[in-house]
């Protein structure tokens, strides 16, 4: 069976109204049927205005129950969408580190669980269906009613079978998916040596082969699916046509009359389109259940101040280093992180923001921007004003001011809506640094982090950053560095000596 969807989350009263608008689906959907009944009886015997009333009748009402659930569906999809990237947006913007966990994830489990709600409605009305049966024992008798439960019961297990390999092999697909676009990256940004050593081949073999398998996987993932919907139809259809059949003989025995041999095939009908139609879902409930469980587990980032230092860190132990560390930084401050290369400064770094977990101690923040800068930062593609700006309407004369005061200027940098190559490629490291340390600067953030920057600087261009940094008097600075530092009299200074 389909995990119960948690009820103490804030899905809770979309959850119980969805109970509600279930209920409300059934009773309406089977006095349709009944209403359609009527209305075909009376065509038969020749009652055109009455029949066609009820007709009329059976299908705006039908429309205006889909249009409601659809609506409704719609509002509380957005609202739940709403309310987990509000409360996860720290966790959103909180950058993918080498081998941890894609924070895309919660992307994707807050899409699943926002479909949580209209699925529930369709799992309530499936269960609630099975109140039909009364209806069709009413109108002809056991032997139909028989045929209907036999089949539902044929019918339910398939339906979770096919569910549970529909989820393996969608979990299979993304880990398979996952890997081609992790190679594929990979290959293509080794392409110049490997192209240089002949061994170009290689990689278009082996990413070839991790696409055949992808592809083949997604085969399967179909097959099952059309193998699933074709066998539930035909259990379907199979019941409907043998309960026609046995009310057909009836009332051609004169043992049921027209207006219950229709009403036990209409309702029939309706039973088994409830049960298809949630059958139809039961793999994304599955998936709703399980993101709504994900999302509970994530906590809001600790900020915890309000007023005070912007960062305030306690006895903080990182997963680079069992140095231990205490450090509060306000508005204005200058702090100098030095030590060897490998000694943990980017990793103390990153759990000074908040983008790593720390073994022991702890870290509050309260500011509010962020910007970071490192060797490793890189470019979107798009002009040089879209890389600087972000979409924010700025003054040109101030993009080209900062572009000026940090050493980038000349011909290269006149034309801001100059096209960049993919990823800043045709530009050196220290440029490419210079542009996002211009586009950190231009928002003005609360904290700035440079991650050992200065060394892809020559002396002149480290002078001209390091003056303009001095007219940013009210950032905060952290800085990590070897040597030749860009923070001129640190107001703090740690030195890193244990490498693990």
């Amino acid at each position: 069976m389909a995990p119960a969807l948690p009820t103490s989350l804030p899905e809770s009263p979309y959850l119980r109204l969805a109970r509600v608008l279930g209920v409300l689906n059934v009773i309406v959907s089977l006095g349709l049927s009944l209403l359609l009944a009527r209305a075909l009886t009376d065509l038969s015997h020749r009652g055109f205005s009455t029949g066609v009333l009820l007709l009329l009748v059976v299908l705006v009402t039908r429309w205006l129950l889909t249009l409601i659930l659809f609506e409704w569906s719609t509002y509380t999809a957005r609202e739940i969408r709403q309310h987990w990237r509000l409360r996860t947006v720290d966790h959103l913007r909180i950058p993918r580190l080498e081998g941890e966990r894609s924070r895309g994830d919660l992307l994707l489990a807050i899409d699943h669980a926002a479909e949580g709600p209209s699925i529930e409605v369709l799992a309530t009305s499936a269960r609630l269906s099975v109140l039909g049966l009364i209806i069709v024992f009413w109108a002809v008798g056991w032997l139909s009613t028989l045929i209907t439960i036999s089949l539902m019961a044929l019918a339910v297990p398939l339906y979770q079978r096919a569910g549970k390999r529909s989820e393996a092999l969608a979990h299979e697909y993304q880990l398979r998916r996952a890997t081609l676009e992790s190679r594929q990256l990979e290959l293509l940004s080794h392409t110049p040596e490997l192209r240089s050593l002949g061994a170009a081949q290689y990689g278009a073999d082996e990413i070839a082969a991790i696409s055949t398998s992808e592809n083949t996987l997604a085969m399967r993932a179909i097959r099952v699916a059309l193998t699933s919907s074709l066998v539930t139809e035909f259990l379907s259809g199979v019941s409907i046509g043998l309960v026609a059949m046995v009310v057909g003989f009836s009332l051609l025995g004169g043992r049921v009359s027209l207006l219950r041999a229709l009403i036990a095939v209409l309702v029939t009908g309706e039973i088994f389109t409830s049960i298809r139609r949630f059958g139809a879902e039961f793999h994304r409930r599955e998936n709703a259940a399980k993101s709504l469980t994900l999302l509970g587990d994530v906590a809001p980032l600790p900020h915890g101040l309000s007023g005070g230092p912007l960062i305030r860190a306690s006895q903080l132990v990182t997963r680079a280093s069992d140095e231990v560390h205490s450090l509060e930084l306000h508005s204005g401050d200058r702090v100098l992180i030095t030590g060897a290369s490998g000694s943990g400064k980017s990793t103390l770094l990153q759990t000074l923001v908040g983008w790593r977990a720390a073994t022991a101690g702890s870290v509050e923040h309260s500011y509010a921007t962020v910007g970071y800068v490192s060797v490793e930062s890189s470019l979107l593609s798009g002009t040089l004003w879209t890389n600087i700006t972000l979409g924010e309407d700025l003054a040109r004369e101030r993009v080209k001011a900062l572009l000026g005061d940090l050493g980038l200027s000349g011909e290269r940098f006149s034309d801001l809506d100059e096209p960049l190559l993919a990823d800043g490629r045709g530009l050196s490291t220290g440029e490419t640094v210079r542009i996002v340390l211009a586009r950190s600067l231009i928002r003005h953030p609360d904290l700035l982090i440079l991650d050992d920057i200065a060394g892809v600087m020559d002396a002149t261009t480290q002078q001209l950053v390091r003056q303009r940094l001095e007219r940013e008097t009210d950032i905060a600075i952290i800085e990590a560095t070897v040597d030749a530092p860009l923070v001129k009299s640190p107001t703090q200074t740690l030195v890193l000596h244990h490498v693990r």
